[in-house]
């Protein structure tokens, strides 16, 4: 069985081999998230995966509040996801995960309910932005398994949390592929015509 921190590795790698394939003239177009750029959505990850890598060295929540408002990306936006990632998988490595217990914006939360989040975030956002500059739309198997197993339970109210657009379509049949249900669930409105 894959391990959470295999599975946060095996969707930061994958993200940052698409955000490796980003275009010069692709920065600006725009994504499946309303009102993101390509750049403004990989400053939303790298900001999430610094925040991440914060409240597990014990961050309280307004820093946390503060680091989502920070510019990460400076003059070279792939080296800042790279370091990003790296130290987040570092932090959320850490041997006492299970024991931390985080100030998220969102509420109190066990160290590795972030873990999961992250995870989330990070594969969602990787075919946002393969969907926005034509690449590979393919997600990882496994990672598309687990946030599945974490997020499908919301499924009665997940529209009404307000950060998965309009939540699931009711337009995807249960036996469509996992990873178009889990793209659906999340809000995003997947043509496979």
């Amino acid at each position: 069985m894959t391990s959470v921190s295999d599975l946060l590795q095996t969707a930061s790698n994958d993200f940052q081999m698409v955000v490796d394939t980003i275009g010069a003239d692709q920065w600006d177009l725009p994504t499946p998230c309303p009102d993101w750029s390509v750049l403004e959505l990989v400053g939303h990850v790298v900001a999430g995966s610094e925040m991440a890598a914060a409240l597990i060295g014990g961050a309280s929540r307004d820093e946390a509040i503060g680091l989502l408002a920070t510019d990460f990306l400076g003059d070279d936006p792939i080296a800042a996801v790279r370091a990003a990632l790296a130290a987040q998988q570092d932090a959320l490595a850490a041997p006492d995960l299970e024991t931390i217990t985080c100030q998220h914006p969102a509420g109190d939360m066990p160290a590795d309910r972030l873990l999961s989040f992250r995870i989330g975030d990070l594969l969602v956002h990787r075919w946002d932005l393969a969907r926005a500059i034509g690449a590979d739309e393919q997600l990882p198997l496994d990672v598309v398994q687990r946030v599945w197993d974490d997020i499908a339970p919301m499924r009665p109210i997940i529209a009404q949390l307000g950060v998965f657009g309009d939540g699931p379509s009711k337009t995807v049949a249960e036996d469509a592929p996992l990873q178009e249900r889990l793209l659906d669930l999340m809000g995003r409105r997947v043509d496979v015509s």
